[in-house]
C-alpha cells in the first residue's frame, strides 16, 4: 500500500481508516482466485478441514462475508457495485439447492451452523445495499437455508450465540424462529459468565484466549442492539456485562 502514515493519529503503526480500507480490499481480491464460478465458494489452497471441501467452500464465503459486509457498510455503499454484486451472485446460487454451487444444509451440531451465523450478521450489516435489493426469489432462498437453524440441536457451547444470531435476523425479516430458543440462547450464555469481561466456553473452566466472547464482545453489540434492543449508555446495550 503507498498511503502515507500517520503517526499523529496513529502513533504505534501509522495506520489510518484509510489503510485499513485498502487492506480489506487487499485481502478480498486475494481471494478472487479461489472463487467458484458465481462466487458462492471460495476454496483455498492447504489442507481440507475434518468437515470437507464442501464446508470449507461456504466457511470461505460467510468468513469473508463478513469483512466485505463491513467494508461495504462502512463506505455505506461506495466501496464498489462489484463487490455487492459478487456476494449477491454468491448468495443466490449458494442458496439454490438446484445449484452446483450451493451450500451445504444447516444440520444438528453441523459446522455450517457456524457459517450461518456470519452470513446473518453480514446480511444484517450491509442490509440496504445488499439483503434489500435482492430478487424476492433469492430472499426466500436465504431465509429457507437459514431457516433450518430453527429447532435444530446445537452444541451446548459458545455456538447457542450463533443459533440467537441467525434466529434474530430471520425474526427481522419475518422468517420463522422461536423466540424461545433465542431467550434460552441468552440465559445460556448466562450461565457462562465468570468475572471481568469472561466467559466459560461451556460447562467447566474451558476458556479460550479468543474468550467467546473475544468474538462475541465485538460482534454482540453490533447484531443484537440494532435488531432487538436501544443502545443504552456510551453505545452499551442494556444486557451488557460491566461487572
Amino acid at each position: 500500500m503507498l498511503l502515507p502514515s500517520d503517526h499523529v493519529l496513529s502513533p504505534v503503526t501509522g495506520w489510518t481508516r484509510a489503510h485499513w480500507e485498502a487492506m480489506a480490499g487487499r485481502l478480498l481480491d486475494g481471494l478472487l482466485p479461489y472463487a467458484s464460478p458465481k462466487f458462492a465458494q471460495y476454496r483455498l489452497p492447504g489442507r481440507t478441514s475434518h468437515s470437507g471441501e464442501w464446508s470449507d467452500g461456504l466457511e470461505g464465503f460467510a468468513r469473508s462475508f463478513l469483512l466485505a459486509a463491513f467494508r461495504i457498510a462502512g463506505s455505506e455503499g461506495q466501496a464498489g457495485p462489484a463487490l455487492v454484486e459478487r456476494y449477491a451472485s454468491g448468495l443466490a446460487a449458494g442458496t439454490d439447492p438446484r445449484h452446483p454451487e450451493h451450500w451445504p444444509p444447516i444440520t444438528d451440531r453441523g459446522q455450517p451452523m457456524v457459517e450461518a451465523a456470519s452470513v446473518a450478521v453480514a446480511l444484517h450489516e450491509s442490509r440496504v445495499w445488499l439483503w434489500d435489493q435482492l430478487d424476492e426469489r433469492v430472499r426466500e432462498q436465504v431465509v429457507a437455508w437459514l431457516a433450518d437453524f430453527v429447532g435444530a440441536v446445537v452444541n451446548d457451547s459458545n455456538w447457542r450465540l450463533f443459533q440467537v444470531i441467525v434466529e434474530e435476523f430471520l425474526a427481522s425479516v419475518g422468517g420463522p424462529h422461536r423466540r424461545g430458543e433465542i431467550d434460552a440462547g441468552l440465559a445460556r450464555l448466562d450461565d457462562w459468565y465468570r468475572c471481568g469481561g469472561w466467559y466459560t466456553d461451556g460447562d467447566g473452566w474451558k476458556f479460550d484466549y479468543y474468550n467467546l466472547y473475544g468474538w462475541a464482545a465485538g460482534r454482540w453489540p453490533t447484531t443484537r442492539r440494532p435488531w432487538r434492543r436501544s443502545a443504552g449508555p456510551a453505545g452499551r446495550w442494556p444486557g451488557a456485562r460491566t461487572d
